[in-house]
């Protein structure tokens, strides 16, 4: 896995070679809901690598995704699943980070900023929707029949030169057949709340870099998963997960990432406990 790991790192590390100079729209915090959009006409890549520690067990993805600026407020996503390491019968968390899923689901995503009101230079309230559909690459998943899902977003927040916050809310559910001895993953709603801050000696353009700080806390709430018509009752609950994360942006690049730790767990049935989330996620505008 390591080995992996370093490849993509090594291929990501080439492709920031190939960038120039960039707007910076279209990327916030790594885990939470955020609002910014790509610009008119504008592309990216994020090369994203992602993990989970349940128990004593890990897992690892890499998760390519590219994004388009349709206009400035309208952005179209793609993301697509290379699990590096997933134990056997592991149970994975439906998501990682909100902008792209932990289970091996193909996503598109629209996101439509349809709110922004401008308070002085460089300062705005603003408000995204986003829509996604996921198609899974698994026929079946921890038991179950898989089927093609459906997710929905809303966040907003306030953007300045110093200081983020962003508050946001997510349901997601998968269509399943209709019957009483259909199989169906147990619907998911998820909200998060960011803070950030820029230091002021990082409020310079570029050829200067460019950090800001998270605080990102992220909770979901799942229903209990239906295996052959019969709700599993070692399933559902509600996890709120809260961690640092820093987002650095350099020319035409930058690098996002950080860890979530667990701080509340109100489970149904015994199952291991989720330790830790990590990700990082580097970025090309282009």
């Amino acid at each position: 896995m390591k080995r992996q790991v370093r490849r993509w790192i090594v291929i990501a590390g080439g492709l920031s070679a190939l960038s120039g100079s960039a707007s910076f729209q279209g990327h916030g915090p790594v885990f939470g809901l955020s609002t910014p959009t790509l610009r008119d006409g504008g592309w990216s890549l994020d090369a994203a690598f992602m993990g989970q520690r349940i128990g004593e067990r890990e897992m690892a993805m890499f998760r390519p995704m590219l994004s388009y600026g349709v206009t400035e407020n309208v952005q179209l996503s793609a993301s697509l699943p290379i699990p590096l390491y997933t134990p056997q019968g592991m149970m994975m968390s439906p998501r990682v980070a909100t902008r792209m899923p932990a289970t091996p689901d193909i996503e598109l995503t629209l996101g439509y900023r349809f709110h922004r009101s401008d308070l002085g230079i460089g300062s705005r309230f603003e408000s995204t929707a986003y829509v996604a559909t996921a198609y899974p690459t698994d026929a079946t998943r921890h038991g179950l029949v898989t089927s093609p899902g459906l997710s929905g977003s809303l966040v907003t927040g306030y953007v300045s030169r110093s200081l983020y916050a962003w508050a946001g809310g997510m349901y997601r559910r998968y269509m399943s057949p209709v019957g009483a001895t259909a199989d169906h993953a147990g619907d998911l709603a998820m909200y998060s709340l960011v803070l950030g801050y820029r230091p002021p000696v990082f409020q310079r353009d570029y050829p200067h870099a460019d950090w800001r700080m998270f605080v990102e806390a992220v909770g979901e709430v799942s229903a209990r998963d239906v295996a052959a018509g019969v709700e599993r009752p070692a399933s559902g609950g509600h996890e709120l997960f809260v961690g640092p994360t820093l987002l650095g942006l350099y020319g035409g690049w930058g690098v996002s990432g950080g860890p979530l730790f667990p701080v509340y767990r109100q489970v149904n049935g015994e199952r291991p406990r989720q330790k830790l989330r990590f990700a990082l996620d580097i970025i090309f505008w282009f």
